[in-house]
């Protein structure tokens, strides 16, 4: 399922961690969450960045911005309106390549 997709997909590095020693290299492992606790069916890097830029099963019913400038920012990249994808080259279909 989705939480399983982010306990195997590689955190994205380039994200800013402070002085957090994050104890795994996965999108659950965070500078929030350097633990890599869970939460329901949440994935830690999804919930602290977002908008998120792989695809997720979640839609927005609200976002809640304390400066209004940055809504039409968040209705241009909100997964509602913007189809987000990757590239699975762990399946069956590798034999056509």
């Amino acid at each position: 399922g989705f939480y399983r997709t982010c306990e195997t997909t590689s955190r994205n590095t380039r994200l800013y961690t402070s002085d957090q020693k994050l104890k795994g290299n996965s999108a659950k492992y965070t500078r929030q969450n350097p633990n890599g606790g869970r939460r329901g069916l949440e994935c830690p890097e999804e919930r602290d960045y977002y908008p998120y830029w792989r695809p997720q099963p979640w839609r927005d019913i609200a976002v809640l911005v304390s400066n209004i400038t940055y809504c039409q920012h968040y209705q241009e990249t909100s997964q509602n309106v913007n189809d987000v994808g990757y590239c699975d080259c762990t399946s069956a279909s590798n034999n056509n390549l």
